[in-house]
C-alpha cells in the first residue's frame, strides 16, 4: 500500500483503472498513436495482474511484445501512468547477476512488480479544503471531492464516484451537498469489510429509486446481517421484488415519501420475510443459485464415471468372449436400475428438485 500514489487508492478491478486513464485530462491531450500506446501498456499490466493483491509482474519481454514497441518507449509510458497515479511501483526489477541466490543456488532475472490504481474519491479540491462554489455549470469541470480535512483513507476496494441527490443521514434532516460522491460495487460481489457494505448499500440506492432518501451508511446498517450471510447486491434488489414463495410485491407497497424512517421501515419489512422464525438470513437468490450448480455438476461427474465404467466392463465382456448382444442386454438392464433408483432419490427428497422463486428455474 505504501506503493500507492499520493491522491489514489488501490483499484478493485482493472476496468477502474483503465476508466481513470481514460478520463485523465492529460491523456486527453495525448494523440492517437500516444493514447493508442498507453493503452496498450495499460491493458498489458491489467492482463497480468493477480485482482487479489491487484498488483502486476508482466516483464519488460511481454510488454514489449504486448504493445509492439522498444523497451525505451515503454518505459517512458510506465514513468507517465505513475506519474498520474494510476500505477505505483511496488519493485523494480533486477538482473541476474544482482538478484539473491535460491534455493537451488541459481540466480535469475526478477521483473518489476506495480500496483494499479485509480484516483481517490476522497481528494481534496485544494490545499486549504475550500468547497466548490454552489451554482452554475462548474461540476461538469471540477473533479468531484470531498471538503474535509485530509486524513487517513481506507478505502481501497470502492470504484470511481458518481452523483445522485443525497439523503437524511439516520432519519435526520441535512442538506444536500451536490459535490459528495456515491460510490459503486459490483451487484454480484460479497462485501466483506464496513467500507465495502457502504459501497454496496451506495449501490442499492441508487438502483432502488424509493431508498434515495436514506444515506449509503442507513441502507448498510439495514442491510447489515444479509451481507454477513454471504448476499450480494442483487440478492438485496431480488428480495424487495420478490417473495421467498416466488410470488411478487406489490409494487405499490413502497410508501410515497422522502422521510428516511419511514422508507428504512419499509425496507426492514420487506427483508425480515427472507428471515427464519429465529431471524437467521434465509439463503440468498445466487447461493441457491450456487447451490443448484454446484448440485449438477456432482451429478454430471457421476454420471460421466458411471459412463466410463459401462464403457471398461464392456470393453472387459467383449474381450472376455461375450457375444455383443449380451453386453448390449446388460447394459439396457443397468441403466433401467440406474433410472428407477434416481426416480427413488427424486421423490424421497424432493428440494433436489425446487423451483427458484421469481426466475421459474
Amino acid at each position: 500500500m505504501s506503493a500507492v500514489p499520493k491522491g489514489s487508492v488501490r483499484a478493485a478491478h482493472g476496468r477502474q483503472t483503465m476508466a481513470a486513464l481514460l478520463r485523465h485530462e492529460k491523456f486527453a491531450v495525448r494523440n492517437r498513436n500516444g493514447q493508442a500506446t498507453i493503452v496498450a501498456v495499460l491493458r498489458a499490466l491489467i492482463e497480468r495482474a493477480d485482482y487479489e493483491s491487484m498488483t502486476s509482474r508482466p516483464g519488460w519481454q511481454a510488454l514489449i511484445e504486448a504493445t509492439g514497441t522498444s523497451r525505451t518507449t515503454v518505459a517512458r509510458v510506465l514513468r507517465l501512468l505513475a506519474a498520474w497515479g494510476i500505477i505505483g511501483r511496488v519493485a523494480s526489477g533486477r538482473q541476474a547477476k544482482y538478484a539473491a541466490a535460491g534455493p537451488d543456488g541459481e540466480r535469475i532475472n526478477e521483473a518489476a512488480v506495480y500496483v494499479l490504481c485509480t484516483p481517490s474519491p476522497l481528494a481534496l479540491v485544494n490545499k486549504v479544503g475550500t468547497p466548490p462554489a454552489l451554482g452554475g455549470s462548474h461540476l461538469k469541470e471540477r473533479k468531484l471531492t470531498h471538503t474535509r480535512a485530509q486524513g487517513k483513507n481506507s478505502q481501497h476496494d470502492v470504484a470511481p464516484p458518481r452523483l445522485i441527490p443525497a439523503g437524511a443521514a439516520s432519519g435526520a434532516p441535512t442538506a444536500q451537498v451536490p459535490w459528495r460522491p456515491e460510490l459503486l460495487w459490483p451487484a454480484h460481489r460479497t462485501p466483506k469489510r464496513r467500507d465495502q457494505r457502504v459501497a454496496a448499500a451506495s449501490e442499492i440506492r441508487y438502483r432502488s429509486f424509493p431508498l434515495r432518501c436514506m444515506t449509503p451508511k442507513d441502507v448498510a446498517s439495514s442491510c447489515r446481517d444479509f451481507f454477513l450471510a454471504g448476499w450480494t447486491v442483487a440478492d438485496i434488489l431480488h428480495a424487495l421484488d420478490w417473495q421467498p414463495d416466488g410470488t411478487l410485491w406489490p409494487h405499490s407497497g413502497a410508501p410515497d415519501t422522502k422521510e428516511a424512517w419511514r422508507m428504512r421501515g419499509w425496507l426492514k419489512h420487506r427483508l425480515n420475510a427472507w428471515r427464519t422464525e429465529g431471524g437467521e438470513p434465509l439463503r440468498s437468490r445466487g447461493q441457491q443459485e450456487a447451490t443448484r450448480a454446484s448440485a449438477r455438476r456432482r451429478e454430471q461427474e457421476t454420471e460421466r464415471q458411471r459412463t466410463l465404467e459401462r464403457q471398461a466392463e464392456r470393453a472387459a465382456r467383449l474381450d472376455a468372449g461375450d457375444s455383443p448382444a449380451k453386453v448390449t442386454a446388460i447394459a439396457q438392464i443397468r441403466a433401467i436400475f440406474d433410472a428407477t433408483n434416481r426416480k427413488r432419490v427424486a421423490r424421497h427428497y424432493p428440494e433436489a428438485r425446487l423451483v427458484h422463486p421469481g426466475t421459474g428455474v
